[in-house]
């Protein structure tokens, strides 16, 4: 009974060791994918449709592009849906062509309130 106890005990052990491993290893490829860990902004490159902050992501596809174009002309903000998250954008506005059709956003990331600040935006050509 005593080994089995003692067996019991190490094998806890060696998979609670196993468990914290893999967390350190998780928490440092989040930190490097940030680029200045103390305010949460890093750089990126999302691929999704552009839309608008009234409809959100109702309109992030090619049926929603006229009515995604003029709840911006209304006011609305410019958001891209990407990886099933809205992100606003820091432009105020965009080019017809660019809302309806996939786009690569590149920009720079304030996790603390979801904004990109754009470096560029391009139509993504499919096929």
């Amino acid at each position: 009974m005593k080994k089995f106890a003692t067996l019991f005990v190490l094998m806890a052990l060696v998979a609670l060791s196993a468990g914290f491993a893999c967390d350190k290893d998780k928490k440092s490829n989040t930190q490097a994918a940030v680029s200045d860990p103390s305010t949460g902004v890093r750089d990126v490159a999302f691929t999704g449709y552009l839309t608008d902050s009234t409809c959100g992501a109702a309109n992030a596809n090619a049926k929603g592009k006229s009515c995604a174009a003029d709840c911006i002309k209304k006011g609305a903000k410019v958001q891209l849906y990407a990886n099933e998250k809205l992100y606003t954008l820091d432009k105020s506005s965009v080019a017809e062509n660019q809302l309806g059709v996939p786009v690569k956003v590149t920009g720079t990331l304030d996790e603390a309130n979801g904004i990109i600040k754009v470096a560029s935006i391009e139509v993504v050509k499919q096929g």
